[in-house]
């Protein structure tokens, strides 16, 4: 049975908000009860993972949604999937052998000598990322969205339980590493098991022609993550050179994206599928008036959270992180302006026609751009330099693909984008959010409760009066999205 774009979205999003919310707990738990030092290696293994777990991947999990919504009968899923699965195990075991002998050198450039305990995570946690990372795009596809929100859940609340269980008997940091990757190996085993019984078979397959295929579509897109996966690590790795552990942990945590970008996620994982098959069909206006909709109900939002984010930022990073990270502030209000460009994914249109190889040209422009402008702006500003950098480079690059997707379907730039919903929005939550900075200025509020509380109550009333004022507009895009059917 087909569902609403709207009807997927909201499951999706929700699954997102716990899972999401549950991480954020993970990370508060970790950053209160565990060193600087510590939650430092923490990041620096997983950035180094991140970046090479995109390398390998080579783009495959964009192929699920694109081979899988093109595919005519069973047999080619069957097929498609049997072949995805040994590609992505292979990778995945691959990606940590390097990693394992590539240790020394690792610790050689952060000056971390801690991390060679850990090189089993090295090897392990690749392949565990790359095969969860496709559970999200299979459920999708067939339409089955609240299974999705079940296992994100599940996964979510497994790794929250490892951290309270560690603190609970005071075990060290070793054993919560360890316990960790073991968690997440039994779910990256079950993945194996739901896509078999959801699609009735997969087995080990080479096809040749078929990974000719997947790779003549994926590698384009692999090289743009790759591309985009630098152009967002860059900072943390500049940061990681030229300062130590400790300074790491506080920027990781400062630069870490707030929870609020998961409607518009939420939005283009349902919305792609839709795309694909409404340029197919040359229905180009059709498909550019709701990717315009669905990319200001995100906006909505996202801009609200960011500016309020923005507005509190030393309370919302004490509450947090605690006061030890209370120096990262000015990166954490550079990263809730970056937030603003999350409200859509800007190359949707050019993957959804097939032109990966332009979405791969201006990421590459913009990992150069970004190469250069976080050492440049490292040198002018500082530990704040490289945070500016991400977002210059971000925006330029959001920009550029817009431009060259209103050439690839022939539609005027300002027509295709909704520049005045996006611009009227920015509008009122910047004089809000002026508005409320003054408030707290000169009210007194903590003389009676505390700073944190203070912040709290500002925010409530001002979202209070933020939905009344774009309720109208909320509704008008949701109902626009709930009459399409996936």
């Amino acid at each position: 049975m087909k569902q609403s774009i709207a009807s997927d979205a909201v499951k999706l999003t929700a699954s997102k908000i716990i899972t999401l919310t549950i991480s954020m707990i993970n990370a508060v738990i970790l950053s209160h009860f565990r060193t600087l030092e510590e939650y430092g290696t923490y990041s620096q293994l997983l950035m180094v993972i991140n970046l090479a777990s995109t390398i390998f991947m080579v783009g495959l999990p964009n192929s699920i949604n694109f081979f899988l919504a093109r595919a005519e009968n069973d047999d080619e899923k069957q097929r498609f999937l049997s072949v995805y699965y040994t590609l992505t195990t292979v990778l995945g075991l691959i990606t940590g052998l390097i990693l394992v002998l590539s240790t020394s050198l690792i610790m050689k450039y952060f000056d971390n000598s801690l991390i060679k305990n850990f090189m089993y995570v090295f090897a392990i946690f690749p392949w565990v990322q790359i095969v969860l990372s496709s559970i999200d795009n299979i459920f999708i596809v067939y339409h089955k969205s609240s299974n999705l929100m079940l296992f994100r859940i599940l996964n979510s609340i497994l790794l929250l339980l490892t951290i309270i269980i560690v603190e609970i008997f005071h075990w060290n940091f070793k054993i919560y590493m360890l316990l960790f990757i073991i968690v997440e190996s039994i779910l990256a085993f079950s993945v194996y098991v739901i896509v078999r019984n959801l699609v009735g078979k997969i087995a080990v397959s080479f096809d040749k022609s078929l990974i000719k295929k997947i790779l003549k579509f994926t590698v384009p897109l692999g090289l743009a993550s790759v591309v985009g996966t630098l152009s967002v690590e860059l900072d943390k790795l500049l940061i990681g050179r030229f300062f130590d552990t400790e300074e790491l942990a506080i920027y990781a945590n400062a630069a870490r994206e707030m929870p609020v970008t998961i409607i518009a996620s939420s939005l283009t994982a349902v919305l792609m599928p839709k795309l694909v098959y409404l340029l197919k069909k040359n229905k180009t206006e059709e498909a550019i008036t709701l990717w315009g909709n669905a990319t200001a109900l995100s906006y909505i939002f996202i801009c609200f959270i960011a500016t309020g984010l923005f507005v509190y930022a030393p309370q919302v990073i004490s509450l947090l992180y605690s006061d030890k990270y209370v120096p990262g502030v000015p990166v954490f209000r550079v990263y809730t302006i970056v937030l603003l460009l999350r409200c859509t994914y800007f190359g949707m249109i050019l993957n959804s026609i097939g032109k990966t190889k332009l979405i791969l040209y201006s990421s590459l422009a913009s990992l150069g751009l970004n190469v250069v402008l976080n050492y440049l702006f490292y040198r002018i500003f500082g530990y704040i330099g490289p945070a500016i950098a991400t977002f210059v480079s971000i925006a330029i690059v959001a920009f550029y693909q817009l431009v060259v997707t209103s050439k690839s379907i022939n539609i005027p730039l300002w027509s295709m984008f909704p520049w005045y919903k996006l611009t009227a929005i920015t509008l009122i939550n910047i004089f809000m959010g002026l508005i409320f900075a003054i408030v707290k200025e000169f009210i007194s509020l903590e003389l009676y409760t505390s700073d944190i509380i203070e912040s709290l109550i500002l925010g409530f009333i001002w979202g209070i009066m933020y939905i009344l004022i774009a309720f109208r507009y909320i509704k008008q895009y949701w109902t626009s999205l709930s009459k399409e059917k996936v």
